[in-house]
């Protein structure tokens, strides 16, 4: 049996939640999701920095036992950027989309939004 309280204890937590999404929504999401965006470029750098570190170590270490580098060195270190710059495009086009999106939204969708996340979290039976 349901008492008020259960249903207050459900109905609480929904309305902060929806609002909540409501705000990030309409005027935090495109603020953030600018900022994501450089901090992923970010991420991306430092993974690729990673990956050529390895090949930097070798090649240094090869040039200083023969005079030259290895043959393959340049062709992994090519195909290292490659990839960095695969995962630039990607997330910035996928960012910048969803940004765009997001900054589209009016008072209409935001609220949809928020009503949707209180939605999820009555669903779920968290409170």
């Amino acid at each position: 049996m349901t008492t008020p309280t259960d249903v207050e204890r459900a109905l609480v937590p929904a309305l902060i939640v929806g609002v909540a999404c409501y705000v990030l929504l309409r005027w935090a999401a495109v603020p953030l999701l600018t900022h994501l965006e450089t901090g992923m470029e970010y991420a991306v750098n430092v993974m690729i920095v990673g990956l050529l570190l390895p090949e930097y170590c070798w090649t240094r270490a090869q040039r200083r036992v023969s005079g030259h580098a290895a043959p393959l060195a340049y062709i992994y270190g090519d195909a290292v950027c490659a990839v960095a710059s695969a995962g630039h495009r990607c997330v910035s086009t996928v960012l910048s989309a969803l940004r765009e999106a997001v900054g589209r939204l009016g008072h209409r969708g935001a609220l949809w939004g928020g009503l949707l996340g209180a939605g999820a979290l009555l669903w779920s039976g968290l409170p």
